[in-house]
């Protein structure tokens, strides 16, 4: 299975002709595998509360000749919340489980939103381990034991334009750190849609984003799960470090 994520490192991107400094779809699957030794989720991840005031509203599933994945439609009627754990549950035919994130070893972007604002939001899993096709899915959100104690850095996307390449249709774009703090593996996350129905979606994570201004701009990529043309696009980056400790 091939996992549509693309990585991008602001040290490592190109000025001349917009190339682009993601890895293949390949070499991030196999980086993500090796680097499993060393992610947060070390125990696996259990929500046994969920939380009062950030509601699941509904989930979409999506699959192409690239994968699955899932989208959660989110509520918060409080105040942000930070490291917000999100369980998910793919469920087959018969409605059958078929997949958890509840598996030790995942990425914390995988098992959590870095930040969650008042209003409604959205988060994307598009690293699904499932050799069945997922027909639906569930969501729990858990309560957040990080307390935001200082005001969240501003991270600005702009310039975005919808292209493909041989690993197919992706959002290009730039990315701007508009605090003093170095964000580290920072998640953006991206929808299409019509109306109310989601056509597409996909994420790319930056390891490290330098505060503005930069020699050079910050490119991002985000590759998609199925088909964004003629969609109406929503891209969010929550920060992810909030002191320069």
């Amino acid at each position: 299975m091939i996992f549509r994520l693309a990585i991008t490192s602001a040290a490592l991107l190109a000025a001349v002709g917009g190339l682009s400094a993601c890895e293949s779809t390949q070499e991030t699957s196999q980086r993500l595998s090796l680097d499993a030794k060393k992610l947060l989720n070390v125990e696996g991840l259990k929500v046994t509360k969920q939380n009062a005031r950030i509601k699941v509203t509904s989930t979409t599933v999506l699959h192409d000749q690239y994968g699955s994945a899932v989208i959660v439609n989110l509520a918060n009627s409080g105040k942000t919340q930070l490291a917000v754990p999100i369980a998910l549950k793919l469920l087959g035919k018969k409605k059958k489980k078929i997949w958890d994130n509840s598996l030790a070893g995942l990425d914390a972007s995988l098992i959590s939103a870095a930040a969650i604002e008042p209003g409604r939001s959205f988060w994307v899993n598009n690293q699904i381990q499932s050799q069945e096709i997922p027909r639906s899915a569930t969501a729990k959100v858990g309560i957040s034991d990080t307390p935001l104690k200082t005001a969240l850095p501003k991270i600005a996307l702009s310039k975005e334009a919808l292209n493909s390449d041989v690993s197919g249709a992706y959002l290009g774009g730039v990315i701007t750190n508009n605090s003093k703090i170095t964000q580290k593996r920072i998640v953006i996350s991206c929808i299409s849609s019509r109306g109310s129905t989601i056509k597409a979606a996909g994420r790319a994570i930056i390891e490290r984003l330098q505060p503005a201004p930069t020699k050079k701009p910050n490119l991002f990529r985000v590759y998609f799960i199925g088909n964004p043309k003629g969609g109406s696009m929503k891209c969010i980056a929550p920060p992810t470090t909030l002191t320069g400790e």
